[in-house]
């Protein structure tokens, strides 16, 4: 158990640790792509040497303000014990935390494909302002193990909805058949990495 735990706390300082942002440079070779029918481009990026994240938005749409947002991450210097089993556990752990300490997270579930070694997590979380919501969010994280100069790597495909104000009362409406959607097409949508770190 203890082991299990320092890998998580891992996992967890590799995702927020030294990653600086860049001007969105592309060291995934990955510009473009179509999520859902949208066209979805670069537009934020950070990396090091050992791992690196880029957002991807549809055209108008910033970090800032977004209501449609693709992530993809790369861990390269993994703990030969870390599995997207794993990864996932400890983004659960993150979110128990969080809903412990600041109650914006609502829920989440963990769903784990042991015959394809990936695992999905996705969860609703929420800004509050004078006890209403202001921005209604849905999220959907699959991990899988992808080859970096031929040593296993972890991936992350992330898709980010946010709803704003007088937006929330129909995205709350429209939400299990979003999820049922976004879980469908995230666990099969497939994107060639070719990573460049330096």
């Amino acid at each position: 158990m203890k082991k299990i735990f320092s890998i998580l706390s891992f996992i967890s300082i590799m995702t927020f640790g030294t990653l600086k942002a860049q001007n969105v440079e592309d060291v995934l070779d990955v510009k473009s792509f179509n999520f859902q029918g949208t066209d979805y481009h670069l537009g934020w990026g950070a990396h090091n040497s050992q791992q690196c994240i880029q957002e991807y938005f549809p055209k108008g749409q910033v970090p800032e303000s977004y209501t449609d947002m693709f992530t993809i991450s790369v861990f390269t210097n993994i703990d030969s014990k870390v599995t997207p089993e794993i990864a996932a556990a400890a983004k659960e752990a993150e979110l128990a935390a969080r809903k412990e300490k600041t109650k914006d997270v609502l829920g989440w579930d963990v769903m784990v494909n042991d015959d394809i070694n990936e695992a999905c997590i996705d969860f609703v979380c929420v800004a509050e302002k004078n006890n209403e919501v202001e921005v209604l969010e849905y999220d959907a994280h699959r991990y899988r193990m992808i080859q970096v100069d031929g040593k296993p790597a972890l991936q992350l495909l992330f898709y980010s909805k946010r709803a704003y104000r007088e937006d929330v009362t129909k995205m709350k409406d429209n939400l299990k058949e979003t999820r049922l959607k976004v879980l469908n097409d995230i666990t099969n949508f497939n994107v060639n990495c070719n990573v460049k770190l330096k």
